[in-house]
C-alpha cells in the first residue's frame, strides 16, 4: 500500500441508526423500559465519518431512499464535508434503517436490520466510479450484493488498486469469493473468519493464516476483549486491547477500521496502525455516539501513548 494518497471512497453501508438503551438487563418476552435516540450509521458511512474527522478527504457511495431519512443522511454528509457525488437515490425502497437495542452497560443485547435497499446496490455503480477508482484507495463493506463484491475485487486485482474491505456479519462474509485476490486489506472478526472458511473450531491464528492462503494481501482478525490478529507478509502478530470504560459499543468496529486505514495511509506500518485502530476503538466505546465527534488522529496518538502496552504485542503461541 503506497502512503500519500489522501482520498478513499467508501462503498457500502448508509442507513438511520435507532438505540434503544436498557435501564435494566433486557428480559425476553416482556416489555423492558429503555432510553431511546437516533443517528446516522453503516458501515462504509461511519468509516467514511470516522476517516474525515481524522483529516481524509472521504467519499461515500451508497444508496438512500426518496424519503424524509434519506434527505436528512445526505444532507449530514455534506455538513461533515464528505463527497455524495455517487450517492444513488431509490424510488422503490426506503433508507436502511438499523435498530440496536443494548444492555445497560452499552453491550449489543440484539439488532435489527432493514437493509433491503443495499441489494440495489449493482455492478453498476462501479461503472460510475471509473474516474476515482482510478485514483485513490478503496473500502467496501459486506452490505454490497455479492456480484458487486466480486466485480470490485476483480477491477481491484486487474488495475492494482488498494481495496480494503469489512466482513460486517457472519451471514454477509458468504457474499466474498473463495480466492480474495485483490483484497489488499481484509477486517474480520473471528466468527465472520470461521463462517467464510467453513471451519467453526479454527484458532484465530489459523484462520489469519488460511484468509491470506485465499488470497488476501493482509488481515485484520478482531478478538473483541482479547484485542486482534494483524497478519501479512511480516508473520502473525497479536495486539491487545485498549482498556475502555464501556458506554456504547455500537460503531467500534469501524472506528477501528478507519483508523487503521488512515495510519496506513500515512505510511505507518500495519502493526502500528492496528493499534491506533485500537485506540480509535477504545474512544468510541467511550462515547455515547457511533462516531466519536471530537476524534482526530492527534487524540488517537495521545491515548494510545498514555493507555497502550507496547509489550503486549507478541508472537501468537
Amino acid at each position: 500500500m503506497k502512503p500519500g494518497i489522501n482520498s478513499v471512497i467508501c462503498i457500502g453501508g448508509a442507513a438511520v441508526d435507532r438505540k434503544y438503551r436498557a435501564l435494566a438487563a433486557i428480559r425476553p418476552g416482556t416489555s423492558n423500559p429503555v432510553v431511546s435516540e437516533s443517528s446516522f450509521g453503516g458501515v462504509a458511512r461511519n468509516v467514511a465519518e470516522n476517516m474525515a474527522r481524522l483529516g481524509v478527504d472521504a467519499s461515500l457511495a451508497s444508496m438512500i431512499g426518496k424519503d424524509e431519512n434519506g434527505r436528512a443522511l445526505l444532507d449530514d454528509l455534506q455538513h461533515l464535508g464528505i463527497d455524495t457525488q455517487f450517492m444513488a437515490v431509490s424510488d422503490k425502497h426506503a433508507t436502511a434503517e438499523y435498530v440496536a437495542v443494548l444492555q445497560p452497560d452499552g453491550e449489543l443485547a440484539f439488532g435489527l436490520a432493514n437493509m433491503e435497499i443495499f441489494d440495489a446496490l449493482t455492478p453498476d455503480l462501479l461503472r460510475n466510479l471509473d474516474s476515482q477508482l482510478q485514483t485513490g484507495w478503496i473500502f467496501a463493506d459486506c452490505n454490497l450484493p455479492s456480484e458487486t463484491l466480486h466485480a470490485l475485487i476483480e477491477i481491484a486485482h486487474r488495475q492494482s488498486l488498494t481495496l480494503a474491505i469489512d466482513g460486517v456479519s457472519t451471514p454477509k462474509v458468504s457474499r466474498l469469493p473463495p480466492n480474495l485476490i485483490g483484497v489488499g486489506l481484509l477486517f474480520l472478526n473471528l466468527d465472520e473468519a470461521r463462517a467464510y472458511l467453513g471451519e467453526p473450531k479454527a484458532s484465530s491464528e489459523e484462520a489469519a493464516a488460511r484468509l491470506l492462503a485465499c488470497g488476501a494481501d493482509r488481515v485484520v482478525l478482531t478478538l473483541g476483549v482479547a484485542g486482534l490478529i494483524v497478519a501479512g507478509r511480516s508473520g502473525i502478530h497479536q495486539i491487545g486491547a485498549i482498556d475502555a470504560e464501556i458506554v456504547d459499543a455500537t460503531g467500534a468496529g469501524d472506528a477501528l477500521i478507519a483508523a487503521t486505514l488512515v495510519a496506513l495511509l500515512k505510511g505507518r506500518p500495519l502493526t502500528e496502525a492496528a493499534r491506533l485502530g485500537t485506540a480509535a476503538a477504545a474512544l468510541t466505546v467511550e462515547s455515547t455516539a457511533s462516531v466519536r465527534p471530537d476524534l482526530s488522529f492527534a487524540l488517537l496518538e495521545t491515548l494510545f501513548s498514555l493507555r497502550a502496552d507496547p509489550a503486549f504485542e507478541r508472537e501468537p503461541s
